[in-house]
This record gives C-alpha cells, sequence and structure tokens, in this order.
C-alpha cells in the first residue's frame, strides 16, 4: 500500500516538474505514466493540494513569468497601433488579473449612504463632538 502511494507521489512530481517545465498535459502524461492528460491535469492539481500554499504560489509565479515573456514580445506591435497584437496583451493582461485574483471583488470596500432627519443629525453631532473633545452645542442635554 506505501509502495503504490509512493509511486504515486513520484509520479505527480514528475507532472509538476513536466508542466513547470512547459510540458502540456499530454506531454506531461507521457513523461510520468498517466493514461492520458485528465491523468496528468487530476495529477497536477493533487500534488498541487498536497504541496498547498508553497506550490500554488510557485506555480502562479511560473505563470505570471509566462504571460510576461508573452505580453513584452507583443508590447511594442501593441503599442504602435497593431490591433491584432493589441487585443493579445489585453486578453494576457485579463489572464493576469485572474491569475492574480484581482477579478473578485474586495471583502470590505462597501460604502453607505446615512440619511438624518434634524433631531438625528444634532444627537449625531453632539456625539461627535464628545469623542472629539469639542465642546457641545449649548441647550443640548447629556441625556
Amino acid at each position: 500500500m506505501a509502495t503504490s502511494r509512493a509511486i504515486a507521489a513520484i509520479k505527480r512530481t514528475k507532472v509538476v516538474e513536466a508542466v513547470a517545465a512547459g510540458a502540456t498535459y499530454d506531454e506531461a502524461a507521457e513523461q510520468a505514466g498517466y493514461a492520458s492528460r485528465s491523468g496528468a491535469y487530476k495529477a497536477l492539481w493533487r500534488a498541487l493540494g498536497d504541496r498547498a500554499a508553497e506550490a500554488v504560489d510557485e506555480h502562479r509565479a511560473i505563470e505570471l513569468a509566462r504571460l510576461d515573456a508573452l505580453q513584452a514580445a507583443l508590447w511594442e506591435r501593441a503599442m504602435t497601433g497593431d490591433v491584432k497584437a493589441a487585443g493579445m496583451v489585453l486578453r494576457i493582461i485579463e489572464q493576469r488579473t485572474r491569475l492574480l485574483g484581482l477579478d473578485k471583488p474586495t471583502v470590505g470596500c462597501a460604502t453607505q449612504t446615512l440619511v438624518m432627519s434634524p433631531a438625528e443629525s444634532a444627537v449625531w453631532k453632539e456625539t461627535q463632538g464628545r469623542e472629539t473633545g469639542k465642546p457641545r452645542p449649548r441647550g443640548v442635554s447629556t441625556g
């Protein structure tokens, strides 16, 4: 039982190394001894899960470097009016945005508008004066 787990771990490692080196899932499957590309795909993600955040960060860094290289190669053409190159650069930027999670909403950035009656506003102003050390307006009781 332990032997089959060790073999599976070795195969997963081979897939990770192959994909990191630029192999397709078909090529990684062949190199690691999987029957199909889906086996290599599943092995990669299992390996990444096993190695947790470190492996994910490593894989993300590799993909970011690839995106940077592609964008650098197309940048000059895109900036001089090549519409096809500009479209490709935009797709690269979108992919980078997804990879970094920048396309997801940020938690805790909601704002609210508070509407108060004049009486509520007076109470709020009194409370703010107390918190900041400013004197309260005359005629307003402390309750």
